[in-house]
């Protein structure tokens, strides 16, 4: 007998059979709020607390969250013919006892609207159906996805979810049953497809980008096709569009390749003329032009060469154990051997071994250089390496005027500035090598006396070294 004690005060009566009647099993007031927008005025709900509390098969659905569906239900002590839409936000966690005992399952951040389509659903369509066709989790998947059957590398779709048919611009009954190469995959790529899918079949998981087809228009997708073990079909089929990230590359390679070639070839002949100019000259005002000119033509160099390095962080992520104390001493090197008249102190224990990306020294000697630009002539600077627990600094600190906000801001990730000279793009490079090696960026200024730049990471385990 069901005891209505621990039951919502809005239910407290047993609801209408005029219209369904929905248990909700939650004890999560964020599930009430949306489970009672979905259904508006379409369905009476009860929610209880605990499975105790109720008897799912006295309604026409049953919501229930993670954790909370009975023992009883589990272990199919009792015929439940009751369809259950089972809350997880990880359906790879649900234990096949309950697959075998739920009907579907739903994401607890799914939209008001889509929660109230899928409860109408499954409502409306009978068990064995859902089941036979493979609805069961695939709607959870907020990728376009498909389940289908194959025989000789031909995949005969059996459902596909909202996603899917928003996606490619399909309605269900003008996918189901049919073959998905006829629907979606160019004659170009169908070989190299039905390859892929018998490898799939046979139990590899295939993730690869490939050109399909939409109402739309052609769009490049990375396909992943696993086997499917939640419902009565060989392969799940998701489809992630990476047409402007692939755009995105390609402009980034050839903005590189402009900036390398181009831009580096064109200033080295303004270089070069400037240099003839300058040696033939004698007017006093043409010669401080022509050191202008001079100056704009070598920092541009410098901005071609840092946007390369900017590509190179990107491309080749190369996390590995690193030794900050041998990452300072090597900037101090190159700092003497380029600008003899600074000095750099360093500060460092014996080692200290961290998890980090091997362009570190670029992304330090970026910061050491931002330092001795903006800093007047002779000012201190001090590389420091030093850790505590689990996590080690290397620090580039100075006793100038302090970093300028915009530089800070940079630093932080926080904003997008314009670019000086480059030294906006070269700290921009310094944050991301320092996000690449998974570590943290830390600023630290006293306006007109001092700024500390310190760059965080976790500690390397290597005892064999």
């Amino acid at each position: 007998m069901t005891d209505h004690s621990s039951v919502e005060r809005f239910a407290e009566t047993r609801p209408s059979r005029s219209s369904p009647a929905v248990v909700l099993l939650t004890d999560t007031e964020g599930y009430r709020t949306t489970v009672l927008s979905a259904l508006s005025d379409a369905a009476t709900l009860t929610t209880v607390d605990t499975a105790h509390d109720v008897t799912i098969a006295e309604f026409d659905l049953a919501i229930v969250e993670q954790g909370k569906l009975p023992d009883r239900v589990v272990e199919g002590e009792t015929t439940c013919k009751t369809p259950i839409l089972y809350i997880t936000s990880d359906e790879s966690s649900v234990p096949s006892s309950v697959w075998r005992a739920i009907t579907d399952v739903v994401s607890p951040c799914a939209t008001t609207a889509s929660l109230g389509a899928r409860i109408h659903n499954t409502i409306s369509t009978p068990r064995d159906h859902r089941q036979q066709h493979g609805l069961v989790g695939i709607d959870c998947v907020p990728e376009p996805t498909v389940s289908v059957d194959v025989t000789d590398g031909k995949r005969i779709v059996r459902h596909t979810n909202t996603a899917f048919e928003t996606e490619f611009g399909f309605e269900p009954e003008d996918v189901t049953d049919r073959r998905l190469e006829e629907l979606i995959v160019p004659d170009v790529s169908r070989e190299y497809t039905a390859d892929l899918t018998n490898r799939a079949v046979a139990g590899e998981t295939i993730e690869r980008v490939l050109r399909r087809d939409t109402r739309y228009g052609r769009r490049d997708y990375l396909v992943r096709m696993v086997e499917s073990h939640h419902c009565e079909a060989d392969l799940w089929i998701t489809y992630t569009d990476v047409t402007n990230k692939r755009c995105r590359e390609q402009q980034v390679k050839v903005l590189n390749r402009v900036l390398r070639h181009n831009l580096r070839n064109d200033m080295n002949i303004i270089l070069g003329n400037v240099e003839r100019l300058l040696s033939e000259v004698d007017d006093q005002r043409a010669a401080e032009v022509g050191e202008e000119i001079r100056r704009a033509a070598e920092s541009l160099v410098g901005l071609g060469d840092t946007a390369s390095t900017l590509r190179e962080t990107w491309d080749n992520v190369d996390p590995t154990a690193i030794d900050l104390v041998q990452v300072a001493e090597r900037v101090r090197r190159d700092v003497r051997r380029e600008t003899p008249s600074t000095e750099i102190r360093v500060t460092t224990p014996e080692r200290c071994w961290v998890n980090g990306d091997s362009r570190l020294v670029a992304a330090v000697s970026e910061l050491v250089e931002n330092a001795i630009d903006h800093t007047p002539p002779g000012t201190d600077i001090e590389l420091e390496v030093e850790s505590e627990g689990d996590w080690a600094r290397i620090s580039v600190l100075d006793d100038g005027p302090g970093l300028p906000e915009s530089e800070r801001a940079v630093l932080n990730g926080n904003a997008e500035t314009p670019l000086d000279h480059g030294s906006g793009l070269g700290l921009w490079i310094v944050n991301w090598i320092v996000s690449v090696s998974g570590g943290q960026l830390a600023v630290d200024v006293d306006e007109g006396a001092s700024t500390a730049v310190t760059i965080s990471l976790p500690i390397a385990d290597v005892e064999a070294k």
